[in-house]
């Protein structure tokens, strides 16, 4: 479940929210009505933390199958590109 909770309530009732996320709920704390932040579990923060890992790795993945196409359909092979590489790196 998701509240909207305002700065000033969160702060007397703290305790009480952090065992609400910590069920799985979760808390977004707004300052003026306007979203300032949001309170998750640590479990769902390193959840998503590994998300966010993996969409990085993905990512490359999908930059590096770019390049070897680009590079296959110029005639390099992946030696002549490991070559290049370690000629730049000099």
């Amino acid at each position: 479940m998701e509240k909207v909770i305002g700065i000033d309530k969160l702060r007397p009732k703290l305790g009480e929210y952090l065992k609400e996320v910590e069920k799985g709920d979760v808390i977004i704390v707004s300052s003026r009505s306007e979203p300032k932040g949001v309170l998750i579990s640590y479990s769902m923060y390193n959840q998503l933390k590994e998300f966010e890992k993996k969409a990085k790795q993905l990512e490359i993945m999908q930059i590096l199958n770019e390049f070897r196409d680009k590079a296959e359909k110029a005639g390099l092979s992946e030696e002549d590109v490991e070559k290049e590489i370690k000629e730049v790196k000099k």
